[in-house]
């Protein structure tokens, strides 16, 4: 798991002229080209020569913005996801160097992500934007920002662009590890009309169109997905049908009008976790399920607006967009209520901790970015956005019968995010580069709770994220780097309903009812590139994270947690060698020492060390080939529990004749079994033992050797 970046290397000896956009500017998110429909002939060839500008080293996607103010910035570039193998969008992120992705539920669930020494659940410290509409979920009735990529279709993704820590002035919240933003587009030499099928070894079935007129830029495109597939063990069935679309309405005069939409709706079974001596001693296998009829379902709708005004000085973007959102869950992780206060010792505790959570979201937001050059060395610059949402949330508790014995949650919540950011870039010589900022935020909840007469709770919380970068060339081989930023992370809207204090018997140790607050991390990194030549990359970068008081929503407790300052210290490196214009290799290493400041006690979550490989080869003679290895090292959980290490090899070749391709993947090459997610907590699913209030560990099963076979033609 790595990737071949395309990495912007200004020369100091070409500064930008008067009236001309510094070669550092990045394209707004989501906008094309704002001088012509056509790509170029860079973007129509995955296998293009690398060198072919003078700024960017790897010209494979029609963009800018691989801007390099920060030794940990990349892009990941269309040849990488091409030939990378992958089921689903959020594969794609398994490329990121120092970002292990973990699915412990099915396809259709959000994955879980570790990042820098966070545990970033389902999304809460990784921002993610899709051509520049946020994803994240703010109060998700199962994790706060929540992210769900199942709309995205893998094909009409041609570049992530990924900014670590929370150092640059458009990352917004929940960039408090960093950002990750998927761009959209169909590149020159794949236009036209493509229909591709797949057939897996777990009885997967997949189809996808994708039409692409010829004569249009790259940034107008249809495509539709429908898959099914049993899975790999006991119920890990699931289904899901995808149609997503973008266009540019109009274009002229600087002005350019794009428009993205896309619907989504997918059923998946959920096994749950094991625990790790019931599969020790036979009661299980190591790939089953203790509950047959745990599942779920998502579904979106997404419109988006994307204007851009594009004048000789300067330009302006504003994205308008809009989101139908509902998802419901029904687990059961423990087998057991009897952790809970108000069941101890009562015999409904016998019925389980099994839930059915449920929300249904309507949402709507725009985004601001523009920038004016003032002089050829100075330009100003401008960031904002609003985010709202209307709610309804409920969780029920449910028998084993699928009964719903008490209502745990029913609220209707109203929320609001608005930012906004002033900056500045500026070149004061020809060798340095500098960028500057500073976002007000301020987030505002209004929760009302129908179990209780309609009780309402309101609350509001405002932070100030400065955020400064800067880029010293030394000559035009060797880079230096620095930033600091601030990244923020909202509270849980259900944290303002809590009480501030405990109840007097309750667990101090278990229930912490602190204050909902805005989480802020202040983040910092130094770093250096060596670019001797085209074909070699070398970057290294020390970084550092530092919380202050961390405020988090438990959604499996039910509480909100106050945690004590945490710092987490790394350094990461990578080397990227391309020797040929159509082979490619990239390697990358990153160690995180996570620790709470009082007690010096670990962080329990990411992993101490991550070790990613990525190789990729696309021959203009139509072979192509990737392959994506990574181990990782032994990592804390809760309750001073470590979990194991691991190494997974992934595959997949494939061959283009004229229109007709075929491509195989190859899951696991290995065949090993490793725990994809381990975590420690208290269980009781043997009901022939004495129940116990002890943690043990738990695992979800990473897949088995499963290989997928597909064909595709294109006219």
């Amino acid at each position: 798991m790595a990737l071949l970046p395309a990495r912007v290397m200004a020369d100091p000896g070409h500064a930008p002229e008067a009236l001309t956009p510094p070669e550092d500017e990045p394209a707004s998110a989501g906008a094309s080209s704002p001088t012509t429909d056509e790509p170029s002939e860079a973007e129509a060839d995955p296998a293009a020569d690398p060198e072919g500008d003078a700024d960017t080293r790897v010209v494979t996607v029609p963009s800018s913005t691989g801007d390099g103010l920060t030794a940990t910035s990349y892009r990941i570039d269309a040849t990488t996801i091409r030939t990378t193998p992958k089921r689903t969008a959020e594969d794609l992120m398994r490329l990121v160097p120092g970002l292990l992705v973990v699915q412990h539920g099915n396809q259709g669930k959000g994955y879980q992500y570790y990042i820098r020494g966070f545990d970033a659940v389902h999304g809460a410290d990784v921002e993610v934007l899709v051509d520049d509409v946020p994803i994240n979920e703010r109060s998700n009735v199962h994790a706060n920002g929540y992210l769900d990529l199942g709309f995205v279709i893998p094909e009409v993704v041609q570049a992530l662009e990924v900014k670590k820590g929370s150092v640059r002035l458009e990352q917004g919240a929940f960039a408090t590890a960093g950002s990750v933003e998927y761009r959209l587009g169909v590149p020159r030499a794949l236009r036209g009309t493509q229909v591709g099928y797949e057939f897996g070894s777990t009885g997967r079935h997949r189809a996808v169109m994708v039409h692409a007129p010829r004569r249009r830029g790259p940034e107008t495109f249809v495509a539709a997905t429908a898959f099914t597939d049993q899975g790999y063990g006991e119920n890990r069935e699931a289904r899901g049908a995808a149609a997503l679309g973008k266009g540019r309405l109009w274009h002229g005069r600087g002005v350019f009008v794009d428009v993205l939409g896309g619907v989504h709706a997918a059923g998946f079974g959920l096994p749950g976790t094991l625990r790790l001596s019931d599969v020790n001693t036979g009661r299980v296998g190591f790939y089953d399920a203790y509950l047959q009829d745990t599942g779920g379902e998502s579904s979106r709708a997404l419109a988006a607006l994307i204007t851009r005004v594009e004048r000789e000085r300067g330009s302006l973007q504003l994205t308008a967009h809009g989101q139908g959102r509902r998802l419901s869950l029904d687990e059961n992780f423990t087998g057991w209520l009897g952790t809970i206060r108000e069941f101890r010792g009562d015999p409904r505790a016998e019925l389980g901790d099994r839930h059915l959570q449920r929300q249904d979201e309507v949402r709507g937001g725009l985004r601001l970015h523009g920038h004016w050059h003032v002089t050829s060395r100075i330009t100003l610059r401008i960031e904002g956005h609003w985010d709202g949402s209307t709610i309804e949330q409920q969780v029920d508790e449910l028998t084993p019968q699928r009964a719903i014995w008490r209502v745990e949650r029913d609220l209707h919540i109203d929320q609001h995010e608005l930012g906004l950011g002033p900056g500045i870039r500026w070149r004061p010589l020809s060798w340095l580069r500098l960028e500057a900022g500073v976002r007000a935020e301020a987030y505002t909840a209004r929760v009302v709770d129908h179990r209780t007469d309609d009780a309402r709770s309101r609350g509001a919380r405002v932070t100030a994220v400065p955020r400064v970068a800067a880029q010293a060339l030394l000559g035009r081989h060797w880079q230096l780097f620095g930033a600091y930023g601030r990244g923020f992370r909202p509270p849980e809207a259900r944290a303002f309903t809590l009480p501030t204090t405990p109840p007097p018997d309750e667990d101090l140790d278990r229930y912490r009812g602190g204050q909902p607050r805005m989480t802020v991390a202040d983040n910092a990194e130094v770093g250096a590139r060596w670019q001797p030549a085209g074909l070699l990359d070398v970057g290294a970068a020390v970084f550092g994270t530092f919380i202050g008081r961390e405020s988090v929503f438990d959604h499996v407790s039910g509480f909100n947690v106050e945690l004590s300052a945490t710092r987490r210290l790394g350094i990461e490196a990578d080397v990227q060698l391309r020797p040929t214009p159509w082979l490619g290799l990239g390697i990358s290493a990153v160690g995180n020492h996570a620790r709470f400041v009082g007690t010096g006690a670990p962080v329990p979550g990411a992993p101490p060390f991550l070790a990613q490989l990525q190789g990729t080869l696309m021959h203009p003679r139509g072979w192509r080939a990737g392959v994506r290895w990574f181990a990782m090292g032994r990592r804390p959980l809760s309750y001073g529990a470590t979990a194991g290490a691991l190494t997974v090899l992934d595959a997949s070749a494939g061959y283009q004749w004229r229109s007709l391709g075929i491509d195989l993947a190859v899951d696991n090459v290995l065949g090993t079994r490793w725990r994809d997610g381990e975590y420690h907590f208290a269980s009781y699913w043997d009901r022939s033992a004495p129940a116990s209030s002890l943690p043990a560990i738990h695992f979800v099963a990473g897949p088995p050797r499963m290989l997928r076979l597909s064909v595709s033609a294109r006219f």
